[in-house]
């Protein structure tokens, strides 16, 4: 037996060194933003160079495929780049809106682990944007900062996973909803803030407002905390909503969408007085058709536009594929079926001042 384990230990260990690159032979690829003009890849990458000591670099190429232009970075950064770190991949309107192909090169990839993030921006802040942050860790690194703080704070904007996007694009009955990026000024300087979500259709884009994109993450369980703002009679209070929930169902050609959350009030100017049981009921109540108000709001801009940006067909289709044994109800069924919305709203907390 020996006879045979040595001789495969000796295999072994000299086969792992065949790949080995030296740290300060690579550049890490953390961000990049890929445009399309005139029949070519535009390629802007902010890469972590290592010699002495590691910086920050931006670089820009262009080439008939974005394989070949990732190539290029190499030859200007004189390093081989390293895919596997990439947080975020930032694509243009432009792209979005001609329906150019760029994915196939990150799911072809074998270094690319595919747990990067997709944003979008408008071309023409395209050469701007991996610049904002280059003196302090990278834009890359300050946008993986701002998602987290929206996510645990205002929920009006949401994470898009690579591979869920690729995912959602093979699937029947759901569009596309993109996080996206704008560049503004603040004190006279220039930085980066995560807007609304946007959709695309037909070439156009359709901006979600700042109450849409945080229903559609209520309603889509991918808010995590968010603040409302209620009105009660000639006042209003504030709720942070917590524990956010919600399920979809369909039965007898109805669909239900039902929304349970937990909620503490963090400003509180109305007139009813909190030591009572009623007037935390009456709470409840604003608060609860508050929102049914919101998702009701939420499916008139879908049914409106027609785009299913929380996959109402598609849950429908998965559920029962019967439904659309007849192929022309995809056109129009957003428009063609019930919906119902059940609210639930449990107010835990108070405050410490009541009046």
């Amino acid at each position: 037996m020996k006879k045979i384990i040595i001789p495969l230990i000796l295999i072994l260990s000299l086969s792992g060194c065949k790949d080995y690159i030296e740290i300060n032979d690579l550049a890490i690829l953390t961000g990049i933003v890929i445009d399309y003009k005139d029949n070519m890849y535009e390629v802007t990458a902010q890469l972590i160079v290592n010699d002495k000591d590691s910086k920050i670099e931006v670089f820009k190429t262009s080439s008939s495929s974005i394989n070949e232009a990732i190539a290029e970075l190499s030859k200007l950064s004189n390093k081989e780049v390293f895919i596997s770190h990439l947080k975020v991949l930032i694509v243009t309107d432009r792209i979005i809106k001609k329906d150019i192909d760029f994915k196939d090169y990150f799911l072809r990839s074998s270094k690319s682990k595919m747990n990067f993030y997709i944003y979008v921006i408008d071309n023409d802040i395209s050469d701007k944007i991996l610049n904002v942050y280059k003196e302090n860790n990278g834009s890359s690194i300050y946008l993986e900062k701002m998602m987290k703080f929206n996510q645990n704070i205002f929920s009006s904007s949401t994470p898009l996973k690579f591979l869920e996007y690729a995912y959602y694009t093979y699937e029947k009955g759901y569009n596309l909803i993109y996080p996206k990026i704008k560049i503004v000024k603040n004190n006279d300087k220039e930085v980066l803030y995560l807007s609304n979500l946007t959709t695309f259709k037909n070439g156009d884009e359709i901006e979600l407002s700042e109450n849409e994109s945080i229903f559609y993450n209520i309603v889509s369980n991918k808010a995590i905390k968010t603040t409302l703002t209620i009105k009660c009679d000639d006042n209003n209070f504030s709720v942070e909503l917590q524990d956010i929930k919600t399920k979809y169902k369909w039965k007898n050609n109805k669909f239900t969408i039902s929304n349970k959350t937990n909620s503490k009030i963090i400003d509180y100017n109305c007139n009813y007085d909190l030591t009572k049981k009623t007037s935390i009921d009456k709470l409840n109540d604003l608060t609860s058709n508050y929102i049914k108000n919101n998702i009701n709001n939420l499916l008139t801009f879908i049914k409106d536009n027609n785009e299913d940006i929380i996959g109402i067909g598609n849950y429908i289709y998965k559920h029962n594929k019967s439904y659309f044994k007849d192929t022309n109800k995809w056109n129009n069924y957003l428009n063609n079926i019930e919906y119902k919305i059940n609210v639930k709203t449990n107010i835990t907390s108070i405050g410490e001042i009541k009046k």
